[in-house]
């Protein structure tokens, strides 16, 4: 107990204080302490109240994600059970809640008998992020305490409420302000005296007291459901059966329905994404000792990716020196930048005085001019690297061109994504990492560091996309039987779809191999260039794209076509993204799979229920999209022939989440 929870005693009241940084999540360890620290509390003479708290930043904000895929989340206390005993002890407890009550953490906070908040404290139920139903008792005692819709919110919506305000406050008996302990105390105090009983949710029906409003509550949200989804739907169920069942059978309908969840492909795939963003997240934050501070940045050259830049910097409260030899440009830019904030006023999502502080951090002139007073510099253009700065000042090259020592590459549009891969050059230097670290989390961006001279992970995903997406063609596919497919699977941003959006020009450059056709180019031959000439590989019109007649035609000239299944297509694509992955990774490139699953979530808008690419193969089975790819037997061996690592990975059982 000494480890993970305070004990101490005044004047009656039992403090019970978990410890567990950074958020004191509710490991099983916790877990076991928590009830150690309860049933001490509950027979101590000398103890008439309890209040549960945490230390440091927060309340306890969560269970411990890594346990869901361990034997230890197996071990008992169940969060469940630990909330059930709590719930049903003699003496009142209040749950004295700070920071983010998130998940785990807010099921805690449901269990006491009392709920007192420090003003600014946040409430949230993710776990449907996560593909999860909660398992705690959120689905049963929520509806008791706020009612449908707003549980719906927060069980559906995954709403972050605050306790200053509706409905928030609905979810609290009092709200404090300075020291939470004594306001904990003085509240524990004041229910002595006014002789007040443990109030359990799993007793009471204030929700439920307009059930016409209830019952609509939970139609709205049904009918809402815009795709199939297994746990939203339990939640719905769950909600629903709540007034009509009696507590312990919905706690055991929860139960059942959070275990299902929990062994679910959705829900095992959208924790390796949350968990992968959050390594990523956390080595960043371990080198923050050696990271500088980053306040000022200069952004050299014109164009969309130095506004981009600008403008990510800018949001996120930084300063912006942005230079270019152009003045032209450079006024063109600064009036784009004015824009896109005056819509941003139009549209309600930012002030007027907030686009005023926006625009006063930032510095326009000639690029030589804007290097004075900044902390690093970003060229986001060609023709700036002979400005000259000082030594100690960082350089990065955030354009796509060689990188000799640091580049960095933003997931583009810039301000609307999270990503940036940290290019490590070959002659890159420490300090260098730790400056774009800093950048990175200065912008909120989540870093993942690569090795390569210019090279994205992002950029050769997308390559080996089209390239595994021509192939397809080649073996006889119809583009859009393949793009159908995708779309089915869950990616909302096909290949030929998406390549018609950013001009096939642009691609026909691309390199293919040994018997392996660009059909980006031989459409632009024959002047379908894409959504911009209002032909590609569909056509394009007022209501978006349409399959065209006119490609099957050409397409089909060129080959005989083939019939393949969307399992097929789906492997090959998947196998193909995977195999290049794999190529990544053994040149040194990314140091483990989970970066890859990162880059083509946050990148290539891959779906983050299936995990990113290399978890989605492990997934459907190494040894099934090998067999899959052997047997396509496309002449471009080079590219589809599975390398080396997949097999020793088969032999010994087991799959890209141990690269």
């Amino acid at each position: 107990m000494a480890d993970y929870i305070g004990y101490d005693v005044v004047d009656g009241v039992a403090f019970l204080s978990v410890t567990h940084p950074p958020v004191n999540a509710l490991s099983q360890p916790v877990r076991v302490d928590l009830w150690a620290a309860l049933d001490r509390a509950d027979q101590d003479s000398s103890v008439n109240e309890i209040v549960v708290m945490g230390t440091g930043a927060t309340f306890p904000a969560g269970g411990e994600l890594g346990e869901f895929d361990s034997p230890s989340e197996l071990t008992s206390p169940h969060l469940r059970d630990l909330c059930r005993h709590m719930e049903e002890m003699s003496k009142p407890i209040v749950a004295a809640l700070h920071g983010t009550v998130f998940g785990g953490g807010c099921e805690l906070a449901l269990a006491a008998h009392y709920r007192l908040a420090l003003r600014g404290t946040r409430l949230s139920l993710p776990e449907l992020k996560l593909g999860l139903v909660p398992g705690a008792g959120a689905t049963q005692r929520l509806p008791r305490l706020v009612g449908a819709k707003t549980a719906l919110s927060m069980l559906l919506d995954c709403a972050v409420l605050t306790v200053d305000r509706a409905p928030g406050q609905g979810m609290v008996d009092g709200v404090c302000e300075g020291d939470l302990r004594q306001a904990a105390l003085q509240y524990c105090l004041k229910l002595r005296r006014d002789g007040h009983e443990p109030t359990r949710l799993s007793d009471r029906r204030d929700g439920f007291d307009d059930m016409a409003a209830f019952q609509d509550a939970i139609k709205e949200r049904r009918k809402a459901l815009k795709f199939a989804d297994e746990a939203a739907e339990r939640i719905i169920e769950l909600v629903e059966a709540a007034p009509m069942l009696p507590f312990e059978i919905g706690l055991n309908m929860e139960e059942d329905a959070h275990d299902t969840s929990l062994a679910s492909d959705a829900a095992k795939a959208l924790r390796h994404s949350f968990l992968a963003e959050h390594r990523a997240r956390r080595s960043a934050a371990a080198a923050k000792k050696e990271q500088p501070k980053i306040e000022t940045i200069a952004v050299l050259g014109a164009g969309p990716l130095a506004m981009q830049i600008t403008v990510s910097a800018l949001n996120a409260g930084m300063g912006v020196h942005w230079g270019a030899r152009d003045a032209a440009r450079l006024d063109e830019g600064r009036s784009q930048i004015e824009e896109v904030f005056h819509k941003g006023v139009e549209s309600g999502g930012l002030s007027v005085e907030g686009k005023d502080q926006r625009m006063a951090r930032l510095k326009t002139g000639a690029s030589a001019e804007m290097i004075d007073g900044t902390d690093m510099i970003l060229h986001a253009a060609r023709g700036q690297g002979d400005v000259p700065a000082p030594r100690h000042l960082v350089r990065a090259v955030a354009m796509a061109a060689k990188v000799d020592e640091l580049g960095l590459r933003f997931a583009p549009p810039v301000f609307a994504t999270k990503l940036v891969e940290i290019v490590q050059g070959p002659e890159c230097k420490e300090h260098q990492i730790a400056a774009a670290r800093a950048l990175a989390e200065r912008l909120g961006k989540v870093p993942v560091v690569v090795k390569s001279t210019g090279d994205s992970v992002a950029g050769r995903m997308s390559a080996a996309l089209q390239r595994a997406a021509d192939g397809l063609i080649d073996l006889g596919a119809n583009p859009y039987v393949v793009d159908a497919a995708l779309v089915e699977w869950g990616w909302t941003k096909p290949p030929f779809q998406s390549r018609d959006t950013l001009g096939l020009e642009a691609l026909a450059e691309a390199e293919r191999g040994d018997g392996a056709e660009n059909w980006s180019a031989i459409l632009s031959e024959v002047g379908r260039n894409g959504w911009v000439s209002g032909a590609g590989f569909y056509d394009w019109g007022p209501d978006g794209a349409k399959p065209s007649d006119a490609v099957p035609r050409l397409i089909n000239g060129s080959r005989p076509p083939k019939d393949m299944s969307d399992e097929v297509i789906c492997a090959l694509i998947m196998g193909a993204l995977a195999n290049e992955g794999t190529r990544m990774l053994g040149s040194g490139m990314v140091q483990n799979a989970a970066d890859l699953d990162l880059v083509s979530v946050l990148a290539l808008d891959f779906p983050k229920a299936h995990g990113g690419v290399m978890k989605t193969v492990s997934q459907i089975g190494l040894f099934k999209v090998f067999k899959t790819m052997e047997r396509a037997g496309h002449p471009d061996v080079a590219f589809w022939t599975p390398t080396p690592i997949w097999q020793e990975l088969i032999k010994n059982g087991k799959t890209f989440d141990n690269l």
